[in-house]
């Protein structure tokens, strides 16, 4: 209906710019988790999923390590929401050997 303002959880829903996917190879030492060849810049959401069928891995900031950081299960995903005015990097570590994580970030 024209002149009703949409609801802000409707606007923050939508995709405002094409997603970026890809698969990270992470390891026991952390690293910057982004989808293409950089962090998207302007990105408003990431969900990181864990490929690994037994391995957890941690997700967290620069100082994430195999103790500390949030912890994602075997096959979980994360959704993480950003300002897109402010670049906040996102790192991961493995908790064993090396592992795969599917990212979306848009």
């Amino acid at each position: 209906m024209p002149g009703i303002l949409p609801n802000k959880d409707d606007v923050l829903n939508h995709v405002l710019k094409e997603p970026v996917t890809g698969i990270a190879t992470i390891t026991a030492t952390a690293a910057e988790l982004f989808a293409g060849n950089s962090a998207l810049e302007g990105r408003r959401r990431m969900i990181i999923k864990n490929e690994d069928p037994s391995l957890r891995c941690r997700i967290g900031g620069s100082d994430v390590s195999q103790h500390n950081g949030f912890p994602l299960e075997p096959g979980a995903t994360l959704e993480l929401a950003f300002d897109p005015e402010e670049e906040k990097p996102v790192y991961a570590i493995s908790e064993g050997t090396e592992m795969e994580v599917s990212l979306i970030e848009w």
